[in-house]
């Protein structure tokens, strides 16, 4: 019997965990809850920078200013077991035109509500949202509601 190639990961992913002493803060239901929240509420679907246990480096890599770009929240909900981390701007830079600065939509409001009232625990550092799927004991202690 060959042996599945989720589970084989997940594994893998269970391991680093716990070798890392890391804490588990949220769940496949609580994620989806949020994907499907971040859908049906919010004006756009905020980018985000994310990182997996797995991975040394985030994706994308470069994540310091505001961005044209949406996030695709879908494309982490196959494998939230192995989120460790994801990085929200709720900011969004949209075109006006070639000759104008960009114009700044702000949903920060709307996405605090969001977490609060899903009860998703987060940290804000700067003007960016951190979600833990895993936290160090020192992130786990700073999280808030």
């Amino acid at each position: 019997m060959k042996a599945d190639p989720d589970q084989i990961h997940k594994q893998k992913v269970i391991a680093e965990v716990e070798q890392r002493s890391l804490t588990s803060v949220m769940n496949h239901t609580r994620w989806n809850e949020l994907k499907e929240a971040i859908y049906l509420e919010l004006r756009f679907p905020p980018a985000f920078q994310n990182k997996y246990v797995l991975e040394a480096e985030p994706y994308p890599l470069v994540f310091e200013q505001d961005v044209f770009y949406l996030g695709d929240w879908e494309s982490l909900s196959t494998a939230w077991y192995n989120v460790e981390w994801v990085r929200v701007k709720p900011r969004l830079l949209e075109h006006t035109g070639k000759y104008t600065e960009p114009t700044l939509l702000n949903i920060e409001a709307e996405w605090v509500n969001l977490l609060q009232r899903l009860r998703i625990p987060y940290l804000k550092k700067e003007q960016d949202y951190w979600i833990y799927g895993y936290a160090t004991a020192i992130e786990f202690e700073q999280l808030g509601y």
